[in-house]
């Protein structure tokens, strides 16, 4: 089918963005640092779409992230009634562009509403690429923290039978010049009394999601419908992104946790094959025990907060689902007869409860491994326990072993000391033996002499004087040596008495 057979009249697109703003780490009121970037992403907006007024949306904003936090439910956040109107330079088939912003608080949620819109003029579906100039409103560019979606609105001129087609052209346009392929068309309805079709890419990430709504006015009832449950819609679509995010926030939580379960599956692994080697390396494997009871209490902090992190998720969707029927009922109430909100309800009746059967699997296997975190810790206690005693031992050992070798080290200097003693004292007193008359040597030789004979040396003769100065020599070394072992006696006689008074006063002392 031609470009030309997809006419479409009235074609507007709606950007319904929700960031959140406040969570339970920081104090009641408080804003978190990134609170504003759904704002400042919304002022960038300001050139693709050409508004240079739109650059100072931040600073109109009535609870700007320097002033006091609003608290309540659900307020306005710009004065009057609450929106700011453009007319940026944009035209087609001589339309103006009309672009709206109406900023709100939802709780613990920033929100805005981004409608741009044409009136009075019948354009082919192909237009719709007009009203996404360079892909700025999808999620990549808006960067909401929670989901977003796009509704694309337009009022047919051709039959009914071509409405799917013309969804997928009309969504097709919309993302032409991006990046981002056409989501999968998950649902058709009907509300309102009008055809809508929903597409949606299934990513997790908030920056990756798609989500469009496809909306055909085809019954005279449908915009006042609209009009009516403006705020249900609104709130329903927050809802949806609060379930969606917190899905992604107990996935990632999963991912985290499964990392620190495979540490520990390690440890336990390592744990098994130090404990056959702990009499070895006792100083590395030490260092080692310790550095993990260090590491393993932070380890299980993580863990449980993980784990903890996971069960509020989980309490986030249950809560949300709660807030999502309540809103689904609102739009029953204003529904027709031919409606079919199936595709609103499946939402809740089917993926919610996948989440969490999901989130309550991955909690059942991973509750375990806060037990064995602390069973690590108690089993490596023992075993530090055990390397430590053996490092004493080792220690006393080695002490043991260093001080028996100090003391034969002092024994031998002292040994040296006292043969050095007496070996002087020795030469001292042959020395001075030396010094006196020699007449005792001269009488043992006298038999020796013939008449006339002398002892005087050299006219004695080399034989008699060799044997003159031997005995001279010989006489007085050995008055050395007496006199030294005279000596060395008496300091054994003062050592030995000296130890057995000692030994003996010790015995008393006991």
């Amino acid at each position: 089918m031609t470009d030309t057979a997809f006419q479409i009249k009235n074609p507007s697109v709606t950007l319904y963005a929700f960031h959140l703003c406040q969570d339970l780490s920081q104090k009641p009121g408080q804003l978190r640092q990134d609170a504003d970037r759904l704002w400042q992403n919304c002022a960038n907006l300001s050139e693709p779409l050409a508004i240079p007024d739109l650059k100072s949306l931040p600073e109109k904003l009535q609870s700007p992230p320097t002033q006091t936090p609003i608290t309540s439910r659900y307020v306005e956040l710009l004065p009057g009634n609450g929106r700011l109107t453009y007319t940026p330079p944009l035209q087609i088939e001589g339309s103006a562009l009309t672009v709206e912003v109406y900023p709100v608080q939802i709780h613990d949620i920033y929100a805005f509403d981004l409608t741009l819109y044409y009136e009075n003029v019948t354009v082919s579906a192909s237009q719709f690429s007009h009203l996404n100039p360079q892909g700025c409103l999808l999620a990549s560019n808006i960067r909401a923290s929670l989901e977003q979606t796009l509704v694309l609105y337009a009022e047919p001129v051709g039959s009914p039978e071509e409405d799917t087609k013309l969804a997928d052209a009309c969504v097709d346009a919309f993302l032409q010049g991006s990046n981002q392929q056409r989501p999968a068309r998950i649902e058709s309805a009907q509300l309102f009394g009008s055809p809508i079709f929903e597409y949606d890419n299934g990513q997790e990430k908030p920056s990756e999601q798609c989500h469009i709504l496809v909306w055909f006015n085809r019954n005279s009832e449908t915009l006042n419908r609209v009009q009516k449950t403006y705020f249900s819609f609104f709130n329903l679509l927050c809802c949806r992104s609060k379930i969606l995010f917190a899905y992604h926030e107990a996935r990632w939580c999963y991912h985290q946790t499964r990392q620190l379960y495979a540490e520990l599956e390690q440890e336990v692994i390592s744990l098994g094959l130090l404990e056959k080697e702990l009499p070895k390396q006792l100083v590395a494997q030490l260092q080692y025990f310790k550095k993990k009871l260090i590491q393993i209490p932070t380890k299980s902090f993580n863990y449980t907060r993980y784990l903890r992190d996971i069960k509020d998720c989980k309490t986030a969707i249950t809560t949300n689902a709660k807030n999502y029927d309540y809103w689904l009922g609102k739009i029953r109430e204003s529904s027709l007869e031919s409606d079919d909100l199936e595709f609103l309800a499946n939402f809740l009746n089917q993926r919610s409860p996948r989440f969490q059967d999901q989130i309550e699997v991955d909690l059942s296997f991973f509750i375990s491994g806060q037990q064995l975190f602390e069973q690590i810790r108690e089993a490596i206690q023992p075993m530090l326990k055990i390397i430590e005693i053996e490092q004493a031992e080792s220690a006393r050992a080695f002490a043991e072993a260093l001080r028996k070798k100090d003391e034969a080290a002092e024994e031998r200097e002292k040994r040296l000391r006292l043969w050095i003693a007496l070996v002087g004292t020795g030469l001292a007193v042959s020395g001075i033996s030396a010094q006196t008359d020699a007449k005792p040597i001269e009488t043992l030789l006298s038999d020796r002499l013939k008449p006339n004979q002398t002892l005087d040396c050299p006219d004695a003769g080399r034989d008699l004087c060799l044997e003159y100065y031997s005995a001279y020599i010989m006489f007085h070394v050995g008055i050395g040596v007496l006199a030294a072992s005279i000596l060395g006696f008496i300091i054994w006689l003062g050592s030995t008495i000296s130890a057995l008074l000692t030994s003996k006063s010790k015995r008393s002392s006991h």
